[in-house]
């Protein structure tokens, strides 16, 4: 039986989604995937004013019934909250709002007495879960999943290319990626590590992983950023200080078996030093990490868990 290599590309979540699956016909139309696209948006998108979270951030909102999207989302949120002792928190929205990476944008850098009356309303423990209901214990409060829907959404068509019988595919969304065996005579699907060359604003591959199961995502500093009193700040804030993280690292690599896990991991590695982040995803079960930093001499330095060095492409 002779496999064709099919290709579905579209818009999904303010950037582009890629499938490539191979299968002796064609199994998934192009319709089916902007149907569950559409659906994860209703449910999550803080660009849409009629999804369940942009009517769960109005001011008059104390509380929402969520869909199944959300549900799966809100408690995968609360556990990475955990995790990571408050560090990946979704009731961050008023910082992400003013710092300008939001969709209500704020024009001009915030001072230290505008991001500490921010901090009022952040913190996922004025969140709360009751049933299928998603209450907010105070008033104010707003919650921006960014940081894991992407990776959710990965999944969920992930599932969907499964159920069809599927065993050779690679989904991505706006760079975060899953996959399952490869192309006909592969040994897994080709992913490249790209590198910020600040100098001549280009990126340079720097690491070719060989994947044939499970997920990959990457958070870098380099993507989007603020200029605040002179520096480079990234997009990734702390939730705790009320500011973007001061890092040296240009980007977190995680693979994990799902990308939901892996994308909100790469979030909150980021506001962590090199060793640290290596040290945290050892102990967590079949998370590798791959990390680009900049060392003492500000030059570009890599290292990586040894798991991930088992993925390089030989």
């Amino acid at each position: 039986m002779e496999l064709h290599k099919i290709r579905l590309e579209g818009p999904a979540q303010g950037t582009q989604f890629h499938i490539t699956y191979f299968a002796s016909d064609s199994l998934v139309r192009r319709s089916e995937v902007d149907r569950i696209l559409t659906m994860i948006d209703l449910s999550m998108s803080i660009y849409r004013k009629d999804s369940k979270i942009s009517l769960f951030n109005a001011d008059s909102v104390m509380s929402i019934v969520m869909d199944n999207h959300m549900a799966k989302v809100i408690a995968a949120s609360f556990k990475y909250y955990k995790l990571s002792n408050g560090q990946f928190d979704i009731a961050i929205a008023p910082l992400v709002d003013l710092w300008g990476f939001g969709a209500n944008k704020s024009q001009i850098n915030p001072d230290s007495a505008t991001v500490l009356k921010a901090k009022e309303l952040v913190g996922m423990q004025y969140l709360k879960v009751k049933g299928d209901r998603l209450i907010k214990k105070k008033k104010g409060v707003k919650i921006d999943v960014n940081g894991i829907a992407q990776g959710y959404t990965v999944d969920v068509l992930a599932d969907y290319l499964e159920g069809k019988g599927i065993a050779n595919y690679m989904v991505e969304v706006g760079g975060e990626i899953r996959t399952l065996g490869s192309p006909p005579g592969g040994k897994g699907f080709s992913i490249g590590i790209v590198q910020p060359d600040d100098d001549k604003g280009e990126e340079l591959m720097t690491a070719v992983v060989q994947l044939n199961e499970g997920a990959l995502t990457t958070a870098g500093s380099f993507e989007k950023f603020v200029r605040y009193k002179g520096k480079k700040l990234g997009h990734h804030i702390d939730p705790i200080s009320g500011f973007p993280y001061m890092t040296d690292i240009l980007s977190v690599t995680v693979y994990a078996k799902t990308a939901m896990e892996a994308d909100a991991l790469d979030n909150f590695f980021m506001g962590m030093g090199p060793e640290q982040i290596l040290a945290k995803s050892k102990k967590l079960k079949d998370v590798e990490v791959f990390v680009i930093f900049k060392n003492k001499n500000q030059s570009i330095q890599t290292i990586y868990s040894d798991g991930f060095g088992k993925l390089f492409k030989n």
